[in-house]
């Protein structure tokens, strides 16, 4: 299985908006709300009550935001960019400049966990980041991710 088969049709985000991470919460659940058919203002909220809980920003410019989610049928991963960077409290207090979102059905755990894992260890990849961040589509993104080995 590649990691690819979570991110749904017009689920990669070359440039966002967003000028603060709540702003991308507000963002990227209307996006997904759309892929998902599920009301944006749930994805925000669970999103939101996460990062109250702790930061998602995982260092080096990345942010992993993620939940459990009531009614989603199988996980889902969005991939989001933003040049500039955007301040999500990082330890390290960088800007985060790639976010990967993931949710997953509420009873999900083991898939859920290991993709978590994964998409941290692959992000600490200085060659994989750098190639995510300059990739000049939401195509070769997903080419990028296709072609990183994931297992759970």
């Amino acid at each position: 299985m590649k990691i690819t088969e979570f991110i749904p049709q017009n689920g990669i985000f070359c440039e966002i908006r967003a000028r603060d991470k709540w702003a991308f919460f507000s963002e990227v659940s209307k996006a997904l709300a759309r892929a998902l058919n599920r009301p944006a203002e749930e994805i925000e909220r669970v999103l939101v009550e996460r990062e109250r809980l702790s930061t998602t920003a995982i260092g080096n410019e990345v942010a992993i935001p993620h939940s459990r989610m009531s009614g989603l049928e199988k996980m889902v991963v969005a991939v989001a960019r933003k040049k500039e960077g955007l301040d999500f409290e990082a330890l390290d207090k960088k800007p985060v400049k790639l976010i990967f979102v993931v949710l997953a059905p509420e009873g999900e755990a083991n898939t859920y966990l290991k993709t978590l894992a994964y998409l941290a260890r692959i992000l600490s990849n200085e060659e994989i980041k750098k190639k995510l961040l300059e990739a000049p589509s939401e195509k070769e993104i997903l080419k990028i991710l296709d072609e990183v080995e994931y297992e759970y």
